[in-house]
């Protein structure tokens, strides 16, 4: 069973940590109420895809879950543990590998998202757009003065990255991977992999050349929706808890997805597109061979990868396999 610490607010979530280090009396306008949440929950869906007589069954998660998220012995935990001690395979998500080991990359990667000449947002952003940039680093991100120097673009990535953080969230990929591939290496399952290495060179090429405006006007969409975005990853992780699909598929997902998708921010993005386009086929490929060889193989992926509408589900739908969800 899946235990978290959730917080509910009217505001942002981080405003509740704020005021307990404010000894001022908050505000009238300002209503802020958490609610502990540590009871027992149903625990997230499993899809289970057939093929005659062998089995796929997959684990999707949120980009972003409660960091107090653990493992707890329960139904749901006895039974992906179970499937796990039965299965033949195991098979990662999709993923595009960059390698900058050679230190003059990671010299130019560094370099190339910060303001040239020493600059500043201020010195880029218009004073309405920085204003807001201010109030909104002071407020998630008090300590990281070095947002500063960053591009608008990388400026938008590392101050959402630290909000969510501050609001008690950390990165599915991590947790869950995390969680999954010790167990997975305890009941020595093979891992299937479907991850992509891609040239290093180009992308950075393609990232030094990212475009200001498109820059800035990620930059904005975080800014000016970022309460919301945060309030949206709090109810998406407790609907994934609780196992409510109804919501996970009506969820409308991230409202900055657009404007800071990286294939929108990249000067010359075929690069990055030929390379996720790649590592979906691998994963595709992956997972006919398990269909047609194993008895069993146990798969995690993005909840956004499986249930976009030209997702994962839908593949295998077209491919005449029988999905159902548990």
């Amino acid at each position: 069973m899946w235990r978290a610490l959730l917080l509910v607010a009217s505001a942002a979530t981080p405003g509740a940590a704020q005021e307990t280090a404010d000894p001022r009396p908050p505000s009238n306008d300002r209503v802020v109420e958490e609610i502990l949440v540590l009871g027992e929950i149903p625990g997230p869906p499993i899809w289970k895809v057939t093929n005659d007589d062998h089995v796929l069954w997959m684990l999707g998660y949120p980009e972003w879950v409660p960091d107090s998220l653990f493992w707890q012995r329960s139904d749901f935990v006895e039974f992906v543990e179970h499937m796990l001690a039965n299965s033949d395979e195991y098979l990662t998500s999709v993923g595009v590998r960059v390698t900058t080991a050679n230190p003059f990359r990671q010299r130019q990667f560094r370099r190339i998202q910060r303001i040239p000449d020493r600059g500043t947002l201020e010195d880029l952003l218009p004073e309405d757009l920085y204003q807001l940039y201010l109030e909104t680093q002071l407020r998630y991100a008090p300590t990281r003065d070095d947002i500063e120097r960053l591009t608008p673009g990388f400026a938008a990535m590392e101050l959402f990255d630290s909000a969510a953080q501050s609001a008690g969230f950390e990165r599915g990929s991590r947790t869950i991977r995390r969680a999954m591939e010790k167990r997975a290496r305890k009941h020595g399952l093979k891992e299937l992999t479907a991850v992509i290495s891609q040239r290093p060179q180009e992308l950075l090429d393609s990232i030094e050349g990212m475009s200001a405006d498109a820059g800035q006007t990620c930059l904005q969409a975080r800014l000016q929706g970022l309460d919301a975005q945060l309030e949206a990853l709090a109810h998406l992780a407790a609907a994934w808890a609780e196992g409510d699909l109804a919501t996970l598929r009506s969820h409308p997902g991230d409202s900055a997805a657009g404007a800071c998708d990286p294939r929108r921010l990249a000067s010359d993005p075929e690069e990055l597109i030929q390379a996720k386009s790649l590592s979906w086929a691998l994963w595709h490929d992956n997972a006919d061979h398990a269909l047609s060889n194993n008895a069993s193989t146990f798969a995690i992926v993005p909840l956004r990868d499986l249930l976009r509408r030209d997702g994962h589900l839908s593949r295998l739908r077209q491919s005449g396999y029988e999905i159902r969800v548990l």
